[in-house]
């Protein structure tokens, strides 16, 4: 009984100690200011303190809204004799007005939190004054041509190298070294010589594997002489063709002997009687037959005369005719190659870069050649100087008021010109303007105004518009004007520029000029 009472008092002991034994944590938290603006940043911090002899868990939260995380660091950890301290640092900020309390986001498992700091924040927003401040209208949608300078290149260089592949085998097919390869012409007498040779009879011995063995022989050497002899064979009968060569034989064109005469009418015979009347001779005749027309194709070519020297000539202008004929064809083909390149590299470049710019890369664009001109000049011009960077310098014309200068004319697809003189109050800028498009042809002139400001500060009027121009081919163009007076130092000066209006590179040369404006010639 007493043990048992000891047993529990020290378990109540060990409970009392276990619970008693956790130190309460303070969470204590610090701001750099306790009022921001919308979208400023506070500095925020909370730290506690705990025993480093006891294990714990904690887990970090959210912070309420409107408070946002504009960045979080890592907890620092540091130790003081038996105790470690935490610190945990943010970067905050909030985007909507009013006062907000910020508690440390943090729950710590198992442990007993004695307090936790709340700090309260006050954000105010930002006043926009309306009143004083100068507003400007919206600006309408500004259309951003397509940038493709320079797309050709690649392209040009894939279609070259594709278009030299084809050409390069179009030219090897038709080449004489190609077909000297491909087309080897084999003598008449070899030619009818082999085919005999790689002629074979049945072994079966049935009489049409003989009626097809001489049909075959026939026309081997019926060929022959039509090819070789020039002489009507393969359509004319034994006696027939036979009278046909004894004929040649006696104007003295076939030197051929009685006995080859003989021997070949007897094949002739014999290929006869097997295809008209059914004979089945044997395969030794057969075999003789054969070896026979070898001898009379052999005697054949021996007694066909030399040709004159009139008929070489004839063959030499007819082999002349036929190269002709063949380099003719052969150039043909190479001229429908190239231009089947050239047409299908145009439409496809024409589908996906449109005509204006195949154009302009193919047949050139002298306005798009100011434009790309790596060195621009940057001058001043006038006694009441103006600075300016053009494609070329300008030149020097006779005025009778002021300076005048000039890079091309009306009748150029861009011109630019700039004249300074003293400030004269009584001039109207416009109707100046007005008069001098009108004394170099202008008609029908459009125009219109708006307010033009350099990088500098320094604000003006520019005149704009368009007009009809009949140029020296008596052909009517559209033009556009831009005119930009200025009454800098100590003077009056005008730019004026003049383009065709379908012009886009011009439309860009106007731009970079206008934007180089400057009045500081130093």
């Amino acid at each position: 009984m007493v043990n048992k009472k000891i047993l529990i008092s020290f378990l109540f002991l060990s409970l009392s100690f276990g619970l008693f034994s956790q130190t309460p944590i303070n969470l204590k938290s610090k701001v750099d200011t306790l009022s921001i603006k919308i979208g400023e940043e506070i500095k925020y911090e909370f730290s506690f303190v705990a025993d480093s002899l006891n294990d714990f868990e904690f887990k970090l939260l959210k912070f309420n809204p409107p408070i946002d995380v504009i960045q979080e660091f890592q907890i620092d950890t540091l130790y003081e004799d038996s105790t470690v301290r935490f610190v945990k640092k943010y970067s905050l900020t909030s985007f909507e007005p009013g006062s907000f309390s910020i508690i440390p986001p943090i729950k710590i498992l198992d442990q007993i939190i004695k307090s936790r700091d709340s700090i309260i924040i006050s954000v105010s927003s930002v006043k926009v004054d309306t009143v004083s401040k100068k507003f400007f209208d919206i600006k309408n949608i500004i259309q951003v041509e397509r940038n493709n300078e320079g797309w050709w290149k690649k392209y040009f260089l894939i279609l070259s190298i594709i278009s030299i592949l084809i050409l390069s085998v179009k030219l090897y097919k038709e080449s004489k070294y190609f077909n000297s390869s491909k087309e080897i012409i084999t003598p008449p007498l070899e030619k009818a010589i082999e085919a005999l040779k790689s002629l074979e009879l049945n072994e079966s011995n049935n009489q049409s594997d003989y009626k097809e063995y001489y049909s075959k022989l026939t026309e081997i050497v019926k060929g022959y002489f039509e090819e070789e002899v020039k002489v009507d064979a393969l359509e004319s009968t034994t006696n027939e063709l036979i009278v046909k060569l004894e004929l040649l034989k006696d104007a003295g064109q076939l030197d051929i002997s009685k006995e080859t005469l003989k021997n070949f009418k007897s094949v002739l015979s014999t290929a006869d009687l097997v295809k008209f009347a059914k004979s089945a001779p044997g395969s030794k005749t057969a075999i003789l037959d054969k070896q026979l027309l070898e001898t009379v194709l052999v005697d054949t070519k021996e007694a066909i005369p030399e040709p004159s020297e009139e008929e070489l000539l004839q063959n030499e202008e007819y082999l002349k005719k036929i190269q002709g004929e063949k380099k003719r064809k052969f150039l043909i083909n190479i001229a429908k190659t190239l231009i089947t390149i050239i047409f299908i590299s145009l439409i496809v470049s024409i589908s996906i870069f449109g005509w204006e710019e195949v154009k302009d890369n193919v047949f050139g664009n002298s306005t798009k050649e100011l434009l790309q001109k790596e060195d621009w000049v940057v001058s001043s011009y006038g006694a009441f100087p103006i600075k300016i960077s053009s494609p070329d310098a300008l030149i020097r014309n006779d005025s009778k008021t002021g300076q005048l200068f000039s890079l091309q004319g009306l009748e150029d697809p861009f011109s630019l010109t700039i004249n300074t003189k003293p400030i004269n109050k009584e001039d109207e800028i416009q109707s100046i303007l007005i008069e001098k498009l009108k004394s170099k042809g202008a008609l029908n002139i459009l125009t219109q105004q708006e307010e033009f400001t350099l990088d500098n500060g320094i604000t003006t009027t520019r005149y704009y518009g368009s007009f009809d121009y009949i140029n020296k081919e008596n052909i009517s163009i559209k033009k556009e004007y831009s005119s930009l007076s200025f009454f800098e130092n100590g003077g009056n000066q005008t730019l004026n520029i003049i383009y065709d209006r379908n012009n886009r590179y011009a439309k860009q040369i106007r731009t970079r000029i206008e934007s180089s404006i400057d009045f500081n010639n130093k």
